[in-house]
């Protein structure tokens, strides 16, 4: 009888230990929008334009050469692009990496700033849907990812406009932007911060231990570029991967104003606030109880 108790503790405590394999979509309505997807192939000059409407749903993608998992959600949504007007944009993880080669300082930083985790794989869907883990929540992923992209983003009239100077021997690439929208599309107190995302179009990297060997659309820098609307930025390029298809991409993010703190509700017992995660035990928590139950439950079998 004890034996059981032991087993049964031990897997209910095992049950409560979260993992990046399913989550249904979270809206995130604390932070604002993410547009744009414009772009130019960096060993050329050009200009590109958009109206906002035509601009692409941005979807972001947090992953890792060794996350087998993550195959499955990539698969799930090259399928589903080939029926809707998206871009895609995978973000490796690069924070403590010792074997995907892909991520970068800067797309680690985003995720953490903005999104506050680094769990491949994630998705999140024009900056304010997100769905973590590979197990769908619907029927399949592709349902999932579908029914993800059909809320679009209403920004109103205007357009996006990127424009390029390849570098050369004796010069740095420049970027310039022109961001042209009624303010009225977005929130009251919101301001539009813009960014170069240098993009690497397709790298092969045999090495991976998810068993992938080509990547696309893998995010290998981020370059700021302000709250201005239109502007002028030289710009220094990382090195490819392989290859010379590194992709320059105008992407916009909507600020919501600071939410003023109006200081803590007299009624709130203190000792009860908590972050998100509070409710749930440590791994390491875990770990040592059901060490102290192993061992508990092996003494109960010496016994007997």
């Amino acid at each position: 009888m004890r034996t059981r108790i032991f087993i049964i503790a031990l897997i209910l405590v095992a049950s409560g230990i979260p993992t990046a394999q399913s989550g249904s979509p979270e809206q995130m309505d604390e932070i604002g929008a993410v547009f744009g997807g414009v772009n130019i192939p960096a060993a050329s000059s050009g200009n590109s334009t958009s109206s906002l409407s035509d601009l692409p749903a941005i979807v972001e993608d947090y992953t890792a050469t060794w996350c087998t998992n993550c195959v499955k959600v990539e698969r799930a949504l090259d399928a589903v692009e080939e029926t809707n007007n998206m871009q895609q944009y995978h973000f490796h993880r690069f924070i403590g990496e010792n074997e995907d080669p892909l991520g970068s300082q800067e797309g680690d930083d985003r995720w953490i700033d903005r999104y506050e985790q680094r769990l491949p794989p994630t998705v999140v869907f024009n900056g304010t849907l997100r769905q973590i883990g590979s197990v769908p929540s619907g029927d399949s992923l592709q349902d999932d990812y579908n029914a993800n992209l059909q809320n679009p983003l209403i920004l109103g009239q205007g357009t996006s406009t990127l424009g390029w100077v390849a570098s050369t021997n004796n010069s740095s690439a420049i970027a310039t932007w022109n961001l042209v929208m009624d303010t009225d599309s977005i929130p009251e107190g919101a301001t539009v911060m813009s960014s170069i995302w240098v993009v690497e179009h397709l790298a092969y990297f045999p090495d991976g231990s998810n068993g992938e060997e080509y990547y696309h659309d893998s995010v290998r820098a981020i370059i700021e570029l302000g709250d201005s609307m239109s502007g002028s930025k030289e710009v220094s390029l990382p090195a490819a991967h392989e290859g010379d298809d590194l992709e320059i991409h105008l992407i916009h993010e909507i600020v919501l104003p600071e939410v003023v703190d109006e200081g803590p509700d007299e009624t709130s017992d203190p000792d009860e606030e908590d972050d998100e995660d509070s409710g749930l035990p440590s791994i390491s928590f875990i770990a040592v109880l059901s060490v102290i139950m192993v061992a508990a439950f092996t003494a109960q079998r010496k016994q007997q």
